[in-house]
């Protein structure tokens, strides 16, 4: 279970990191941005759904490629 919170985490702030990123070369390209914190929760649990899957794809991989040995 504490994979799935560490997976969750990671892929939240990531999510978040990505699009603070896009947003920088949005306002450096002479545009606007906006984010309330309705929109920072959103984006957070968007990208940790996004870390849980992709946590999960990878420990079945790792459990398969285990019982392939």
């Amino acid at each position: 279970m504490a994979d799935q919170g560490k997976a969750f985490v990671k892929g939240g702030v990531g999510c978040f990191v990505v699009f603070v990123v896009a947003a920088v070369l949005v306002l450096i390209c002479g545009g606007s941005a906006h984010l309330d914190l309705g929109g920072v929760v959103i984006l957070f649990v968007i990208g940790g759904v996004i870390g849980m899957v992709a946590n999960w794809i990878y420990q079945k991989g790792r459990k398969d490629a285990g019982e392939g040995d």
